[in-house]
């Protein structure tokens, strides 16, 4: 086959080809609930990082809190009792 044979070939529609552009509407619409679906599931994503990080934020804040408390509490009964020789 020469060149031009080749060009022909590739720009010619197959059968196949021309059943996609005859439903164009049902293929745009199948792309636009796509599209949306993937930026709903983008968006839920992030938001529950978010969340996540919040919670975790939280939950670390509460465990310093404790361990602060805790320590406040062992250190100030030894204060009280007179013994200052283990700080």
């Amino acid at each position: 086959m020469g060149k031009h044979e080749i060009r022909l070939r590739r720009q010619r529609m197959t059968a196949r080809g021309t059943e996609r552009y005859r439903n164009y509407g049902a293929v745009l619409k199948q792309h636009g609930e796509a599209k949306r679906m993937k930026l709903i599931t983008r968006i839920f994503t992030f938001l529950f990082l978010i969340i996540a990080l919040i919670i975790i934020f939280i939950v670390v804040s509460r465990w310093e809190e404790r361990q602060v408390e805790s320590f406040k509490a062992t250190h100030s009964s030894e204060l009280s009792s007179g013994n200052y020789a283990s700080l």
